[in-house]
């Protein structure tokens, strides 16, 4: 029986290395987890602002910045000037960034299906509940 410690390094590690095993057959093998988490939010967020990306990254501006620019110089992302106030721009994911957002999407779904593989509905239910109720204090 492994301990919360060692459960949390062992999910950690094997969702890291099915990330990098995917990201090795496609054009996306150099970007960063930070990167491809910022796509994702990108996409769900649907075309957010500096500002509203760097508090649901919870990094500064000047991080995101240097991040967002790297992401725009690899064709991931394109900066759109606000037609509301020129001063700000929206990131909007191209059609490079959209293949990375759902690749990341679709990593997380295999892992949740390996990871739950051996359980019943009713043992995955159970554990919903648990992992719900423990992310609380995360947020």
């Amino acid at each position: 029986m492994y301990n919360i410690e060692e459960l949390i390094n062992i999910i950690l590690n094997k969702s890291e290395q099915l990330e990098d095993f995917e990201k090795q057959k496609t054009e996306l093998e150099n970007l960063t987890a930070k990167q491809l988490n910022c796509i994702e939010i990108i996409h769900s967020m649907e075309n957010p602002t500096l500002s509203e990306l760097t508090e649901k990254l919870l990094i500064t501006k000047a991080s995101a910045s240097v991040m967002l620019d790297r992401l725009e110089q690899n064709g991931f992302i394109r900066k759109v000037k606000s037609d509301n106030d020129r001063r700000s721009a929206h990131m909007h994911l191209t059609k490079k960034g959209d293949r990375a957002a759902h690749l990341h999407a679709d990593v997380h779904k295999q892992f949740a299906i390996l990871l739950t593989s051996e359980l019943t509905d009713s043992e995955k239910e159970i554990l919903i509940v648990l992992l719900n109720k423990a992310i609380k204090s995360l947020q």
